[in-house]
């Protein structure tokens, strides 16, 4: 399967969104039968040790961050997601001034399995990370949940981040793609999942040598937490 031209052909075609801050979002990226090969191959790798547990009071959130060969199409994707013509579409989409550097630690992202009843309170992400030594300026996030009904929770929110109000929802529907530009007031989070509900998805983030938003601060922080907490409806 060519992920890889799917994937440049169907980014092309998209327009940027601007508000509440600039993002992109594409419904059904893959045909059935390419989404449904990743699918099964993302469900044989969680067979397998997760690169890392992350436990709370909501359950044991779940890490891989090790692909290769025998992972099948999630290598594929996960090459594709990096490709050198998929990197320079992106930073001609998002109009950046430097060069998109991939992540392949996967620092703190990577195929994620988010457990029954957790969320993610509403925040600006981290902007650099120790481990690549650079400036986070881009995630994209591409949605596994097969079967997905609304009920079971799990919507990423987009934020104003001058009201804190929720200007966009989008659901963890397998086959959904979206990416957006991240700094210190790209206000987003997760919605709490159901009692029945594990959220699948690849979490990828890209970087450059220096900040690109004015937005952004070039010293190190850690996840802003907005004040008022989480948003579990």
């Amino acid at each position: 399967m060519n992920f890889k031209e799917i994937l440049l052909e169907s980014i092309a075609a998209q327009e940027i969104s601007r508000y509440p801050f600039e993002h992109l979002q594409v419904s059904d990226l893959f045909s059935v039968g390419a989404v449904n090969e990743l699918l099964q191959s993302a469900l044989k790798m969680e067979n397998s040790n997760p690169t890392k547990f992350f436990d709370s009071n909501y359950g044991r959130k779940k890490e891989y961050r090790s692909f290769d060969e025998s992972n099948g199409a999630v290598f594929q994707f996960i090459q594709a997601l990096y490709s050198v013509e998929f990197l320079e579409l992106l930073k001609d989409k998002f109009h950046l001034d430097q060069d998109l550097i991939p992540d392949w630690t996967f620092d703190g992202g990577g195929y994620v399995l988010a457990p029954q009843h957790s969320f993610l309170s509403y925040h600006a992400d981290f902007n650099f990370s120790s481990q690549v030594g650079m400036y986070r300026v881009l995630n994209i996030l591409f949605y596994m949940n097969d079967n997905y009904l609304e009920n079971q929770g799990g919507e990423l929110h987009l934020l104003d981040s001058v009201s804190k109000t929720v200007e966009k929802r989008v659901s963890p529907r397998l086959n959904t793609l979206i990416a957006f530009k991240t700094d210190d007031v790209s206000l987003h989070g997760v919605s709490r999942n159901s009692p029945n509900f594990d959220r699948r998805s690849f979490n990828i983030y890209y970087y450059t040598k220096f900040p690109v938003s004015i937005n952004q601060s070039s010293m190190p922080h850690k996840t802003l937490w907005v004040e008022f907490g989480a948003h579990e409806h």
